[in-house]
C-alpha cells in the first residue's frame, strides 16, 4: 500500500504544481497588465505636465502682450491729450462763436417745377471756336435721376 500512497501523493503534488503554475501565470498576466496601465498613466501624466507647461508659457506671453498693449495705449492717450491741449489753445480766440450744427437728414422733396421758356432767337454771330463745347441746357428736373435706383 505504500506504493499506492506514494502514487496518490505524487498525483496530488502534480495537481498542486499545476494549480501553482496557473496561479503564477495569472499573476504574471496581472503584473503585465498593471505594468502597462502604470506606463499609460505615466505617459498621461507626462502629457499633462507638458500641457500645463505650455499653457503657463502662453499665459505669460499673453500677459506680456497685454502689458505692451497697455503701454502703447498710454502713449497714444498722452499724445491725444497733448494734441487736444494744442487744439484747445488755438481755439481760445474763437470760444465766443457757437459750434455749427450738422445738417439734419430730411426726406427728399422734389424741386418745384420750372416753367419752360421758349428760347429767343439770338442774332447770328461768329460761331464758337473749333473744339469748344458748351454744357447742355438744363430743363425740367435740376437733379439727374440715379442710375441704380436702390434707395
Amino acid at each position: 500500500m505504500k506504493l499506492n500512497d506514494l502514487k496518490k501523493a505524487a498525483a496530488s503534488a502534480q495537481e498542486e504544481l499545476q494549480l501553482a503554475e496557473r496561479a503564477a501565470a495569472d499573476l504574471q498576466r496581472k503584473a503585465k497588465a498593471d505594468k502597462t496601465r502604470s506606463e499609460l498613466t505615466r505617459l498621461e501624466h507626462k502629457r499633462a505636465r507638458k500641457s500645463a507647461k505650455l499653457s503657463k508659457k502662453l499665459a505669460l506671453k499673453a500677459e506680456e502682450q497685454v502689458r505692451e498693449q497697455s503701454r502703447i495705449l498710454e502713449k497714444a492717450q498722452k499724445g491725444l491729450a497733448k494734441a487736444l491741449k494744442k487744439v484747445g489753445k488755438g481755439k481760445g480766440k474763437q470760444r465766443g462763436k457757437p459750434a455749427r450744427r450738422p445738417a439734419v437728414a430730411r426726406p427728399f422733396a422734389p424741386p418745384k417745377p420750372v416753367p419752360k421758356k421758349q428760347p429767343t432767337i439770338a442774332p447770328k454771330t461768329q460761331g464758337p471756336a473749333a473744339g469748344a463745347r458748351f454744357p447742355a441746357p438744363v430743363t425740367g428736373n435740376a437733379f439727374p435721376s440715379p442710375v441704380n435706383p436702390t434707395v
